[in-house]
C-alpha cells in the first residue's frame, strides 16, 4: 500500500472511529487507474484532480487532498488539484498528516493548508515537479 493510501486509511478509521453516527459522511475518491479505463471513465463523468477525500458534515461540503511529507508532486496536477478545491467546495484544503485531518475535522471542515497558499507558491516553482516539504517550508 503507498503511503499516502496508508495516511487515508488512518484518516478514514479515526473520523469512523470518532464518529460512528457520521458513517458515509466522509468519502474517499479511488481515481487512479490505467490510461485507457481514464479515458472510458472521463465519458463516464469521472473527473480529473478530485480531492482524496470529501465529507458532507455539519452542514458544510468540505474536501481533503491527502499528501505525503517527503513526496514530489506535477506541478501542473498541483495546480489542477488547488483551482479545484479554490472553486468547488465550501472548503477545501490539503493536508499531510492524521494530526492535521483530525484538526480539520474538529473545526468542521477548515484548518489544513489553504489551497491558495499551495497555488501561490506555486507560482514560484520553474521546474515540473517539486517535493511537498519544500513546497509547503514555512506554511
Amino acid at each position: 500500500m503507498q503511503v499516502e493510501a496508508k495516511l487515508q486509511a488512518r484518516c478514514v478509521l479515526w473520523f469512523s472511529q470518532t464518529y460512528p453516527e457520521k458513517r458515509g459522511a466522509l468519502w474517499g475518491n479511488f481515481a487512479s487507474q490505467s490510461a485507457s479505463q481514464a479515458s472510458q471513465k472521463l465519458s463516464l463523468g469521472l473527473v480529473r484532480s478530485l480531492p482524496d477525500l470529501m465529507c458532507v458534515a455539519w452542514g458544510e461540503f468540505f474536501c481533503i487532498e491527502l499528501k505525503e511529507r517527503g513526496s514530489i508532486h506535477s506541478v501542473r496536477h498541483l495546480r489542477e488539484q488547488c483551482e479545484w478545491l479554490m472553486k468547488y467546495p465550501s472548503g477545501g484544503c490539503f493536508c499531510d498528516s492524521l494530526d492535521m485531518f483530525i484538526n480539520i475535522i474538529q473545526q468542521e471542515g477548515y484548518g489544513g493548508i489553504p489551497a491558495r497558499n499551495i497555488y501561490d507558491r506555486l507560482s514560484l516553482v520553474n521546474t515540473k515537479s517539486v517535493a511537498w516539504n519544500k513546497l509547503v517550508e514555512g506554511l
